[in-house]
């Protein structure tokens, strides 16, 4: 299974919580230390942990949309002489269904003081990509770094994604990758 089957496969896979998390009033920053990104939750989205701990999923209060931030070990490249902690071994292993164009994009890298505070320390190459398949419209972005592919992705129904892009977009521009990761990634 791609990559990119596997990732679409493992959003709709993931378990709903028993109890619905609050919508958020305000815009919020999380930092997940443990798996080395940070990133803003925008007003009208819950936040709730992926089951396994590497991660977050974003819901939308009245929207059929989510936005996951995650964290998983790289798998190999299969190709001989390409490292698998490439951004081209990346690209590999995000083709797949639902995914149309995968282009190269600058993330920031920044390290977390202990109030929260970001300070930019460098920039990373990332992959943007985007698609739609079955009604549903999906994009994200995903970097590669200490043994980890990290991404942030989105999926909405397509009827849902005009009226959450923009969020989408916020989320997107706050996201970054923790220069000093957690005990899993820590690089």
């Amino acid at each position: 299974m791609s990559f990119g089957l596997a990732l679409f496969a493992a959003l709709a896979l993931q378990a709903t919580p028993a109890q619905a998390p609050a919508v958020l009033q305000a815009p919020e920053q999380i930092v997940h230390a443990a798996r080395g990104f940070v990133l803003t939750v925008p007003a009208g989205w819950s936040a709730v942990p992926l089951e396994d701990g590497s991660g977050l999923t974003l819901r939308h209060g009245q929207h059929d949309a989510r936005i996951e931030a995650f964290a998983v070990a790289t798998e190999p490249s299969g190709v001989p002489g390409l490292p698998d902690d490439s951004v081209d071994a990346l690209a590999l292993r995000l083709d797949g269904p639902g995914i149309s164009r995968i282009s190269r994009v600058r993330l920031p890298l920044v390290m977390i003081g202990e109030s929260g505070d970001r300070l930019q320390a460098g920039e990373t190459v990332a992959l943007s990509y985007s698609g739609a398949s079955e009604g549903r419209t999906r994009s994200g972005l995903a970097a590669t770094r200490c043994g980890a592919d990290i991404l942030l992705t989105f999926d909405s129904a397509d009827e849902a994604a005009a009226g959450v892009q923009a969020d989408f977009g916020t989320v997107r521009e706050s996201w970054a990758l923790i220069l000093t990761g957690g005990s899993d990634f820590p690089c």
